[in-house]
């Protein structure tokens, strides 16, 4: 099972994996980094995307940006199919580029030789330094200083007497626990597999999942679901949905137990709803803590019951309390991670049964 793509052959692989395989195909390719962004830009400074002469991988948001950034990758590949040539170029998103965002994009095109990516892997707490200059080397990776700050956009900066760009070389996706492998289980982990998440997929029973999964999914078959919630990281995101409600609510005490967690979303109605916050509340949980569990879920407004619909709903309330969760960490007046909006994570008057 793969993800969408631009490239027929490169599949659902990331720009790391995409790059080795063309280079050790012996295809020359171009890496194309969005360095920094001012104001409105089709997308987030780090988006990369991987051009060869006849195909690319990956977008850095389509449009004239895009169109523009491929002919200039195709240009170096074309002057200096294999020397190890590095530009950057700035773009003002206005009318001369045919774009109404009206912000600012610096664009790094690299040509990469297979010596220089064959020894990376994706490591979220290792840096990629890239000189921006042709002739001074090429892109290394290196650990953090002491001190310094890996996460948030890459960055330009002075390393050695060169300039660089800086940048963390993998991501840390949000964790989903994801618990039930049933129809609306299986609609989830397909809505889920192009979107920017680490998800684990907890059943008990081995013959419902897929012969075939997604990349960014794990399996975990166990006759004890709700000690998973013991695995996870802090600030991760829980959605329960198995065939037993007793089990349902193990899995949602152990979370609310917990504390540290983004979104606990509870597949139901507003009655299981209820029925679970009473059968919580005698079992020592605190009002507090039930009043964050998301039940029913999905995002207001839909109130379709098929489970394509549902994945779609809770999809987006998923990318909704992630991204709370980043404006609250980039201001202080914003509310604290795991808070939740009501009306968004919630949805009064629908009637979603497990």
């Amino acid at each position: 099972m793969t993800g969408a793509s631009s490239s027929k052959n490169l599949g659902s692989l990331d720009w790391l994996a995409a790059l080795k395989r063309l280079a050790i195909a012996g295809d020359p390719a171009v890496l194309v980094t969005v360095s920094s962004v001012k104001g409105s830009t089709p997308r987030e400074a780090g988006t990369k995307m991987v051009v060869t002469a006849e195909d690319f991988h990956g977008t850095i948001g389509g449009g004239h940006l895009e169109y523009r950034c491929l002919e200039i990758a195709r240009d170096i590949l074309r002057d200096e199919p294999d020397g190890r040539m590095r530009q950057l170029e700035s773009f003002p998103l206005g009318p001369t580029l045919g774009q109404c965002c009206g912000g600012h994009a610096e664009v790094l095109f690299e040509a990469v030789a297979v010596e220089d990516v064959e020894g990376f892997a994706p490591d979220p707490h290792a840096l990629l330094v890239t000189p921006l200059a042709s002739g001074e080397g090429t892109m290394y990776l290196r650990a953090p200083f002491a001190g310094e700050e890996i996460e948030g956009s890459p960055r330009i900066a002075t390393e050695a007497g060169r300039e660089v760009l800086i940048q963390r070389i993998g991501d840390r996706h949000p964790q989903v626990f994801l618990f039930g492998a049933g129809h609306v289980g299986q609609a989830v982990v397909r809505a889920l597999e192009p979107l920017p998440f680490a998800v684990r997929w907890i059943d008990s029973r081995a013959e419902l999942f897929p012969k075939e999964w997604p990349a960014n999914v794990r399996l975990e078959v166990t006759d004890k679901p709700d000690l998973q919630v013991e695995a996870a990281e802090a600030n991760a995101l829980y959605l329960v949905m198995t065939h037993s409600h007793q089990l349902d609510l193990e899995i949602c005490e152990r979370v609310l137990r917990r504390g540290d967690f983004t979104y606990l979303g509870l597949i139901g109605s507003e009655t299981k709803r209820a029925r679970f916050g009473r059968r919580l509340r005698i079992k020592g949980v605190t009002r507090e803590a039930v009043d964050r569990m998301t039940c029913p879920i999905g995002i207001p407004g839909i109130t379709g019951k098929h489970p394509a619909e549902i994945a779609a709903s809770v999809s987006a309330q998923l990318l909704v309390a992630c991204e709370r969760v980043s404006a609250a960490q980039r201001s202080p007046r914003e509310e604290e991670p795991g808070a939740t909006d009501k009306s968004l994570l919630r949805r009064p008057g629908t009637g979603k049964t497990a």
